[in-house]
C-alpha cells in the first residue's frame, strides 16, 4: 500500500511539474497582471498590513482559478483569453500604479470616481507638462511586457471538458465566487475599479433625473426686498492653499492687492473644505447635502434653484470645463439661467473679467452671478500669464526654508504655484475693482474648493484624500461688501474667527441674500448671530485628526511589514525618481 502511495504521489508531482514547465509563461503573466499592483501595496502609507496579505491572497487565488480554466483552452484560446484579461487589467492598473507611486498611497473609491470625471482638456494639460521620455519609457515596457508574454505562449496540451467535469464545474463556480462576494471582489483592483465605474455611472444618470424633477416640485422662497443685495457675486476659486498667500502670514508676497485692500475685506482665518478634491466639495457648496444627509443633493432644492425661486436672474461663468465629461455636479451648474463657458480658450482666468463686466452691468433685477476659476489648478504653469513669473527660488525672498532638501524640480514647483496665487492676487483685486463701480447694494464672496499641498512638510506637491493634510483643506475665504448695503444689513455678524465649513456655504448665502424657506437654519450661517460651531470634516475625517496628522507627520509613521524604513526609501525614491516622477492628473 505505502509503495502504492508512493508511486501515485511520484506520477503526482511529475504531472505537476510538466504542468508548470509548460505553462510557466501563463503562470507569470497571470502573476504580473494579477499580482504586481496588491503586492506594490507595500510601499502604500493607507493600507494596514493585513488588508496588504488579504489583496494578494485573494488576488493568488484568483489566478490559480483562471489558471485552471485556461487548461481547458486551445493555445489560440488561451491567447484571446489571457488578451481579454490584459485589456481589462491594463488601465486600472496603470491607474493604481501611476497613484501609489505619486502618492504613495493605494487608490480609494472616492478617487476613482474622481479620476473618472477628469476632463479631456485636463488630462491633455496633464500630458503635455509631464511627459517625459522615462513616462513613456515606463508605459512601453508596462504595456509590452504582458503583449510579448501572450504571443511567445507555446503550444499546450489542454484537458477536456467532459473527462475532467467536476474540475471545470468547480474553476467555474470559484470564478463565479471571486466576482460575485462583494468583499473579495473588492480586493480584486481591476474588478473594484469597474464596480466603482458602474456604480459612478448608474448613480449620475438616477441623480441626474432626480434633480429635473425636484425642481417640478413646489417650494417657496420668500425674499425680504430690503435686506438683499441687488448683485452677490460668488467667486470659487481653485487648488488654493491660504497657507500660501501673504495675506494670510505667507512669508512671499504672493497677495500684495488684496493686502492693500484689507480694511474692506472680510478674511476669515479658519475656514475648511469639507474633502480635498473638486468633484465633491463643489457638490456640497452647491447643495445642501453634508455628511449627514448626502440624499439632500436630490431632495432639496440646490444653489441655483433656489436664487431662480427667489427671484434673482442666476448667472454662471466658468472657466472650468465641463462639456466634454458630464460630471456628477454638472446637473446643479446647469440650473443657472444664463451660462457663459470660456474654458475652450484655454486661457487663464483673467479671461473671465470681460464676461463678469458685461453681467454685472445688466439692468435686469437682481442676480446671482457664480464665478468658477481654474485658479492654481495642476499644473501650475499654465495658471498665468508670463508677465506674473516673479518668483524664483534662485533668487532670495520672504519663503521659509523647507524641512526637507527640496530638488531643483520641486523648488520649480513652488515657484509656479506662488506666480498662480500672486497671478489670482490681481484677477480678485481686478474683480473687485469692477464691483466698486456699481452703484447699487452689492456683496462678494471668495473661497477656493480646497487647498494645496506644495512641499509644505513632506516630498509631495498635489492633493490626495488617502493622505489628507491641512494644506490640502484650510482655504481662503474673504467677504467683500459695498457700503450701502454695510448700512443695510447691520444684523450681520462678521466675526473672522469663526471656525466655518464650506459644506454650510448654502445657509451662509442665503442669510447673506436675505431668503427664507423651509429648513433654513440661521445657526450654519457664518453671518448669523445665531452661528453655532459644527464638528468639521475632511471626508470621513475630523478636521481636527487631519490637522494632528499634519502635525504629528514622520515618513516613516507607516512601517512597512517585512521592509526596513531605510530600503522603503531606497525603493520609493527608485521609482519617485525614475519614470513617476510626475504629478498626478485629475481635481
Amino acid at each position: 500500500m505505502q509503495v502504492k502511495w508512493d508511486l501515485l504521489k511520484k506520477e503526482l508531482n511529475m504531472q505537476i511539474k510538466t504542468i508548470l514547465r509548460e505553462r510557466k509563461l501563463q503562470l507569470f503573466f497571470l502573476g504580473y497582471i494579477l499580482l504586481l499592483v496588491p503586492a506594490l501595496g507595500l510601499i502604500a502609507q493607507n493600507v494596514p498590513p493585513g488588508a496588504i496579505m488579504a489583496g494578494v491572497a485573494v488576488s493568488f487565488g484568483l489566478l490559480i482559478v483562471i489558471f485552471m480554466l485556461s487548461s481547458f483552452m486551445k493555445t489560440r484560446h488561451i491567447r484571446v483569453f489571457y488578451s481579454v484579461l490584459l485589456a481589462l487589467a491594463l488601465i486600472p492598473g496603470a491607474v493604481f500604479m501611476g497613484y501609489l507611486f505619486f502618492a504613495k498611497v493605494m487608490l480609494s473609491e472616492g478617487s476613482i470616481t474622481v479620476l473618472l470625471e477628469t476632463n479631456v482638456e485636463e488630462s491633455k494639460e496633464f500630458i503635455s507638462s509631464h511627459l517625459s521620455p522615462w513616462v513613456t519609457l515606463g508605459i512601453a515596457l508596462y504595456i509590452l511586457c504582458p503583449v510579448v508574454m501572450i504571443f511567445r505562449m507555446k503550444h499546450i496540451a489542454f484537458h477536456r471538458v467532459k473527462e475532467h467535469k467536476h474540475l471545470f464545474a468547480t474553476s467555474v463556480m470559484l470564478l463565479f465566487l471571486f466576482l460575485a462576494i462583494e468583499p473579495v471582489a473588492q480586493r480584486i483592483y481591476f474588478v473594484d475599479f469597474y464596480r466603482v465605474l458602474a456604480d459612478y455611472k448608474v448613480r449620475s444618470v438616477l441623480e441626474e433625473k432626480a434633480i429635473r424633477q425636484r425642481r417640478q416640485q413646489p417650494f417657496d422662497v420668500t425674499l425680504a426686498g430690503s435686506r438683499a443685495p441687488q448683485t452677490l457675486l460668488v467667486v470659487i476659486g481653485e487648488s488654493l492653499s491660504r497657507s500660501h498667500m501673504s495675506l494670510y502670514g505667507y512669508g512671499r508676497d504672493t497677495s500684495p492687492l488684496l493686502t492693500a485692500r484689507r480694511a474692506n475685506l472680510k478674511v476669515y482665518r479658519d475656514v475648511v473644505s469639507p474633502q480635498v478634491h473638486t468633484i465633491p466639495v463643489i457638490r456640497s457648496v452647491l447643495s445642501f447635502a453634508d455628511r449627514e444627509h448626502p440624499e439632500y443633493l436630490t431632495q432639496c432644492p440646490s444653489l441655483f434653484e433656489l436664487f431662480n425661486r427667489a427671484g434673482y436672474g442666476t448667472y454662471l461663468i466658468s472657466n472650468q470645463p465641463f462639456d466634454d465629461v458630464s460630471s456628477s455636479y454638472e446637473p446643479l451648474l446647469r440650473q443657472a439661467d444664463h451660462i457663459v463657458d470660456l474654458s475652450k480658450a484655454g486661457r487663464p482666468d483673467g479671461v473671465i473679467l470681460h464676461a463678469l463686466e458685461q453681467t454685472l452691468e445688466k439692468e435686469n433685477g437682481r442676480k446671482l452671478i457664480v464665478v468658477h476659476l481654474m485658479g492654481s489648478h495642476t499644473a501650475y504653469k499654465f495658471r498665468y500669464p508670463p508677465s506674473f513669473s516673479r518668483f524664483d527660488r534662485a533668487v532670495p525672498d520672504g519663503r521659509e526654508a523647507s524641512p526637507f532638501p527640496l530638488k531643483a524640480s520641486g523648488q520649480t514647483t513652488v515657484d509656479q504655484y506662488d506666480n498662480s496665487v500672486l497671478y489670482n492676487d490681481w484677477l480678485m483685486s481686478s474683480i473687485l475693482d469692477l464691483l466698486d463701480r456699481l452703484h447699487e447694494p452689492s456683496a462678494m464672496i471668495y473661497f477656493s474648493d480646497h487647498g494645496e499641498e506644495v512641499y509644505d512638510f513632506r516630498d509631495f506637491a498635489g492633493h490626495a484624500a488617502e493622505k489628507a493634510s491641512s494644506y490640502m483643506c484650510e482655504v481662503p475665504f474673504i467677504v467683500w461688501m459695498s457700503d450701502g448695503y454695510m448700512k443695510k444689513r447691520p444684523e450681520l455678524v462678521f466675526q473672522e474667527e469663526r471656525p466655518y465649513s464650506t459644506c454650510d456655504l448654502l445657509y451662509s448665502l442665503s442669510d447673506l441674500a436675505g431668503l427664507s424657506y423651509e429648513g433654513y437654519d440661521g445657526s450654519r450661517s457664518l453671518f448669523s448671530p445665531r452661528f453655532a460651531v459644527r464638528e468639521r470634516f475632511v471626508g470621513a475625517l475630523p478636521y481636527e485628526t487631519v490637522v494632528r496628522n499634519t502635525r504629528e507627520y514622520s515618513p516613516h509613521n507607516r512601517i512597512i511589514p517585512f521592509v526596513d524604513p531605510k530600503t522603503y526609501d531606497r525603493i520609493s525614491t527608485l521609482f519617485r525618481t525614475g519614470f513617476w516622477d510626475y504629478t498626478l492628473t485629475g481635481k
